[in-house]
């Protein structure tokens, strides 16, 4: 019995570290105040890219999860690392044109856009961890 109350009782905790953590997997360069590149990692999809996004959002800039962001540059050769493919992202909306997101998971395309509660969203298996 003392064993499972001390496991329920650093659940919290733990589920709250592997959170956080979570952004440390992927390499993100800040280009200025609201561009980003992230760079592409081994059997990185759209999902991950937005996932990366979002936890630097909310993570290194401290932003709210309210934050849109948008695609400046699309996937392809990266502006911070030599030999790497990256995608940059913004925070400044009119930098970029509008374009209809759909319901489609892609970076490939300029101006597409999500909140970053959105794109955190693609971090997590729903049944496994939380998504803050």
């Amino acid at each position: 019995m003392r064993h499972i109350l001390l496991v329920l009782a650093l659940s919290p905790a733990m589920g709250l570290a592997a959170t956080v953590g979570e952004e440390k997997r992927f390499q993100i360069n800040a280009l200025s105040a609201s561009d980003f590149e992230v760079i592409q990692g081994q059997n990185m999809a759209a999902a991950e890219f937005w996932c990366a996004a979002a936890s630097y959002i909310e993570n290194r800039q401290g932003l709210s999860e309210t934050t849109r962001i948008y695609v400046r540059s699309p996937r392809g050769p990266a502006r911070t690392a030599s030999g790497r493919k990256g995608v940059v992202f913004t925070t400044n909306g009119t930098s970029v044109p509008k374009v209809e997101n759909g319901l489609t998971l892609k970076v490939d395309a300029v101006g597409l856009s999500r909140t970053s509660a959105v794109a955190r969203r693609y971090c997590r298996d729903a049944f496994t961890r939380s998504t803050k």
